[in-house]
Formats: structure tokens, sequence, C-alpha cells
């Protein structure tokens, strides 16, 4: 356990003007802010999962219609209707994800009789034998259905289109899927407009119209897709995964979000099969075959709540400089630099901190928590911001978190960060994870 402490440091000279050909000059000043939170960073974004009901599918509630493989799933909104693949019985049925109410069902006949995309034969049963996944299409309102090639040499993988004709879904077309193709998961992307597709640790686009996929990608730690959905925005993609996982991915930067990964079998999930976000609902669907006839939870939908976990306090005090300077000083600064208010601050608040050199000649200026706000550090990934104003351009200000080891033996470089400078300190630093230049953000990745 090791103290750490927050700096930020620049060197300010001071400002020369021509006045009635003299020249004067006046002090330069530097106005700050400590903007961001120095906080474990994989708290951010942390939320818990918890179990809201259950959906019956054997039998949906008031029928006697059962489910006979629960695969892929869909919701579209302006019907608020789940979609749900049943891959045992080979149909898609119509769900109220309200009630659990069974809407419609569309049989496999309906599927066998569809016709090919620029014309051929219809699809018949080679084509209709492994119904996986689902993906709605909210800009053109069309649902896609996904077959594989399960579980003999002459079942084709093959995607079906079903367009609305006199108000409700009905299968349009189908187009046989490239050799290989067998996509476990599936999703419509508000940001691009294209279907997603995947299988394994590998997803890609695919292209109804041309029947091609696109390049295939990973994301790291991501393995045993079963299931995809998009955000309403597009920003996170959800899948689910063959060890039973919920997992949220960042889509602009294709990595998983610390904190939304969730182990479902604790909630009795055994065959994580599907996942559609309805609201602020996730509505998992389980496809495992063992369980009893009679048992209310075969091939169920399991809703789920996500609740997001308090952040944790800032760990830098007086962070603002509202009131006073307190709990920081200008200590390690070259003389004639001073520490004081200025008024507005950031976004025309009370106040920030002012550093101004006073002297004639370029100083060091160094505003530090003093003493230490973090008395004590523990393993993890801190993120740090600071908002600045100069009142000339071309000052280099620096962001520094130094975690303090008093064994000068054990001092060792240990950060990293993107579009940052690494320091190393030889004396008294454990390490030093960053610096930024001017009002720039900085988030250090431990």
């Amino acid at each position: 356990m090791n103290p750490m402490r927050l700096r930020s440091g620049c060197r300010l000279r001071p400002n020369a003007k021509a006045l009635g050909g003299t020249l004067v000059r006046r002090a330069a000043l530097i106005v700050v802010t400590i903007a961001g939170l120095l906080v474990p960073a994989q708290a951010a974004f942390a939320a818990t999962l918890e179990l809201d009901r259950t959906i019956q599918t054997t039998p949906f509630a008031g029928t006697s219609e059962s489910m006979g493989d629960h695969e892929g799933s869909a919701f579209v909104p302006s019907d608020d209707s789940l979609w749900l693949a049943d891959d045992g019985k080979k149909r898609i049925y119509e769900v109220d994800p309200a009630t659990g109410a069974l809407k419609r069902t569309i049989a496999r006949s309906a599927f066998n009789d569809a016709p090919k995309v620029g014309g051929g034969p219809p699809a018949g049963t080679e084509r209709t034998n492994d119904f996986e996944s689902i993906a709605y299409d909210r800009t053109n309102d069309v649902l896609y259905v996904f077959s594989g090639p399960c579980c003999n040499s002459s079942i084709r993988a093959t995607a079906f289109r079903l367009t609305r004709q006199s108000g409700q879904f009905e299968v349009e077309s189908y187009q046989p899927m490239p050799t290989g193709a067998d996509y476990t998961g599936a999703a419509w992307s508000p940001a691009d407009g294209k279907i997603y597709v995947g299988k394994g640790q590998q997803m890609r686009s695919f292209d109804y119209a041309s029947a091609t996929e696109g390049a295939p990608f990973s994301v790291g730690g991501v393995n045993g897709i079963t299931g995809m959905d998009f955000s309403p925005d597009g920003a996170d993609l959800f899948v689910t995964v063959s060890s039973e996982r919920l997992v949220r991915i960042d889509w602009s930067t294709r990595t998983v979000v610390s904190g939304w990964t969730f182990d479902l079998k604790p909630f009795g999930i055994r065959d994580a099969r599907a996942v559609a976000e309805i609201g602020d609902q996730f509505f998992v669907s389980d496809g495992v075959d063992s369980r009893a006839s009679g048992d209310p939870l075969k091939f169920a939908v399991f809703v789920f709540d996500a609740i997001a976990t308090d952040p944790p306090p800032n760990l830098v005090g007086n962070p603002d400089f509202e009131v006073d300077t307190s709990g920081w000083s200008a200590s390690g600064s070259g003389s004639g630099v001073s520490l004081g208010l200025a008024s507005p601050g950031r976004n025309e608040s009370a106040g920030a901190a002012r550093l101004a050199n006073g002297s004639t000649a370029r100083k060091k200026c160094v505003l530090t928590d003093t003493p230490n706000w973090v008395t004590n550090t523990a393993a993890a990934t801190y993120t740090a911001g600071i908002w600045v104003r100069a009142d000339s351009p071309g000052a280099t200000i620096r962001l520094k978190l130094i975690e303090l080891d008093h064994d000068p033996a054990q001092a060792h470089r240990a950060g990293r960060c993107d579009r940052c400078e690494i320091a190393h300190s030889l004396r008294d630093a454990k390490h030093i994870v960053g610096a930024i230049d001017r009002d720039a953000l900085f988030s250090p990745v431990g």
C-alpha cells in the first residue's frame, strides 16, 4: 500500500509586449481545475445483474403451444413484439415481452415455400432445418431469420427475409449463404445500418441482397458467440457466449466494457442462446434441452435488470477550487510562482486555481496535492483529468500520477497511455503514469 501524489506542472514564461517603445513585462498565469475523477476506472461502468422474471414457453401462457428447442431472438419495437426461433419445431414465434402471451406463429411451411432472390426453386426442407438466429432492421422494417447447416451434408445454410404484408410479417424470400456459413448470432446495427453475424470468436457483416459476407473480425475476450443484439443507439453490442455469460462490447472500440460481463449460471441459465435488449432489460433465451418436461424453465426467456453500481467517490478532495485552494500548494515551483484563485472557472463556475509567474524569467510551476489526497493505493487502473486555461498559447501542461515507494530500489516504470509522455523516476517514484499537453483530458491505463 503506497501513497499517490497528483501533480500538474508547467513552465511559464513572462509575457512581453511593446508599449510606447518601452518593453513592459507582466506575469503569465495559468488557470487549472482538476476536472476528472481519480478513481479505479473499472468501477466507472460496472453494474450488477438481477433476475426480474421469466417467460414460460413450454407451453406459452394460456396456450398448448410449446417451444421445441430455443435458439435466436429479436425485438420489434413498433409491434412491441419479441420474436423467438424454435430449432426443434422449425418455426418462429411472436411474443408479448411484457406478458409472455403468444401473439402468432410462423410455421416451417412458410419458409419452405419461400422463393429465391433473383429466381430459382423454393427453399424446401433442406434450408429450414436449423433455425439459429434472428435480426431486425429497424430502418427498413425487415426481419431476417438465419438457418444453419446442421446436421448432415444435405442441409443448406440459408438466410430468410420477412417483410410486412397486410400489416404483419410474412416470409418474402431466401438467399443461400456462403459455403461454411453458420451464424449462431445475428443483429442489426443502428450505427451503420448493417446486419452483423457471429459464431465462435468471429463476427462479420452480412449483406442480404448480394448474399455476401464482410471480412471477419474478433473482440478480445469474446468467444463462443451464441446471441447478439445492439443497443438502440448502436453504441454497444450485447452478446451471449457459450460459457453462459452476457457481455457488453463498446462497438466503437470493439472492446469489452469493464464491469459488464455477467455469469448467467447462478440464475439458472444452462445454455444461453440469444439476447434482446428491451427498454432497460435484457431478455436471454435458454436453449438447454435437459430440463424435465413440465419444468417452467424449460426453454424459458430470462428477463434481467442491469443495475448500475454507485460510482466510487472522487479520491481527490477540493478538485474544483470553488472556494479556496485548501489541500493544494505550489510546492516544487520555481521562485516567484504563486498559487491563488481565479474567477470564473471551468464552464463559468465560481472559481479555479491560478498559478502565476511573478518573475521576469521562465519558471517551473507545480500544483500538487498537499498533503497527498490518496494515502494508500491498490492495484487498479486509475483515470485522471484536468481543465486548463492559459492567458497565452504555447504553455506545456503535464499531469502526473506518482505512486510513491519508500524503497528507491523498487522504483520502476509501469505505465502506458495513448498520446502521452511516460516519465521515469530515478529516486522515489514507483511509477509516473503520464503527462498531457494544454487542456487535453488524460486517461492513463495501468
